[in-house]
């Protein structure tokens, strides 16, 4: 089990779930929780606090998007603009398998604005999940002003410190978007 960190978890759960034809977030998993659940369990055993950015039920803490239908981005701007905490760990919650351990790795003592993945084999970083600062808040603004709503050309502009994962490591990154997705899962 990693070390507490004292900062803030965040689960990405205000998407529109298109591709899922429903609320991804409430899914649930052969456990019998949700993949709200999932994710927020393994964000409390690294985190001090966790909160949901978008507006879901949930008993956590939710935080609103400031722009709507701004994607991902939309919520990460809301997190950053809350004022919570100097850094954030954002997960989506589509990301059911992964672990405090492996998110922890994120939360290595780095000075780069955000902390992100890569995968072996694989030819970039993933933008998702990441350790961010709160000083990223002007340059999400900006990315969103301009149209931008790609979660990783944020990253690619802020040049965020990479760990390196595994194949096997990488299991616990599955991400969840589509039904034949899910039935991968359950």
């Amino acid at each position: 089990m990693p070390d507490r960190w004292a900062h803030t978890g965040v689960v990405l759960a205000g998407g529109g779930s298109r591709r899922m034809g429903r609320p991804k977030h409430e899914l649930r998993l052969a456990d019998g929780t949700t993949m709200i659940d999932a994710v927020t369990r393994a964000l409390a055993e690294l985190c001090r606090e966790v909160v949901v950015a978008g507006v879901v039920e949930t008993s956590l803490k939710s935080i609103a998007d400031l722009r709507p239908d701004a994607g991902p981005l939309g919520g990460i701007e809301a997190v950053l603009a809350s004022g919570l905490d100097t850094q954030y760990l954002l997960c989506p919650c589509d990301l059911p398998l992964v672990t405090a351990t492996l998110l922890g790795r994120l939360t290595e003592d780095s000075a780069a604005v955000a902390t992100v993945f890569h995968v072996a084999g694989e030819p970039d970083f993933w933008p998702l999940p990441v350790r961010l600062s709160a000083t990223a808040l002007d340059s999400v603004r900006r990315h969103l002003d301009c149209g931008q709503r790609a979660v990783h050309e944020l990253m690619r502009s802020l040049d965020p410190a990479v760990i390196a994962v595994d194949r096997q490591q990488a299991q616990e990154l599955v991400n969840i978007n589509t039904p034949s997705d899910y039935e991968a899962i359950s």
